[in-house]
């Protein structure tokens, strides 16, 4: 064997360890980036169940509308910087404001999150959007990533009008959902009447 060739032969192997070492590089640094996506989507869903983003949360649905009827109120709005002591509406404001950063610098997996979420991100961006003009009356570009993340899940939205439920599964009404629970030859589970609650998060 001539010396050309086991230069070559020697070349050739070479590539093939550095190619396989890039791809295991690669693989390696998905999985890191999956890991640290998952981290960060897991730190989202824990501040969700938070009792004082509840109260945050119930404030913005229940009590947001009748105070923005109030001129003083309003007024507070257009202050540099606004009292967020007066305005508790816009500590959800910055969460999603946060939220879309994550998502926009790829630190939280989009879809992961708009799967469960997007409702309630366009909900409250409908519900703040009042706020958000009388804010950017002095500052144009506040929210932005908020307004980001309200785009982009109108995008998921229309891209799924029919919801995200996959097609080839079917469907679970409550009567199969019963029976498969207490069985043909059981008797009849006696289960309490659902009060009707809704969930702070949705």
């Amino acid at each position: 064997m001539s010396p050309e060739l086991l230069t070559a032969l020697a070349s050739v192997g070479t590539f093939v360890v550095i190619a396989a070492s890039a791809i295991a590089a690669l693989v390696q640094l998905r999985h890191l980036r999956r890991s640290n996506q998952l981290s960060g989507l897991l730190s989202v869903l824990e501040l969700f169940q938070q009792t004082h983003f509840h109260e945050l949360i119930n404030f913005v649905r229940s009590e947001l509308p009748q105070r923005m009827e109030d001129p003083a109120f309003r007024a507070g709005l257009e202050h540099v910087p606004v009292d967020r002591r007066k305005h508790p509406e816009l500590h959800v404001a910055d969460m999603y404001e946060e939220i879309g950063s994550y998502v926009r610098c790829g630190l939280i997996d989009e879809d992961q999150f708009l799967l469960g979420h997007w409702l309630n991100v366009l909900l409250y961006w409908s519900l703040l959007h009042p706020c958000m003009v009388l804010v950017r009356s002095h500052s144009p570009n506040t929210f932005e990533n908020f307004e980001y993340l309200a785009a982009r899940a109108l995008a998921w939205r229309n891209k799924h009008p029919s919801g995200n439920y996959p097609r080839e599964l079917p469907r679970v009404d409550g009567s199969i959902a019963y029976k498969a629970l207490v069985g043909k030859d059981r008797a009849p589970l006696k289960v309490p009447p659902l009060h009707n609650t809704e969930s702070a998060s949705r």
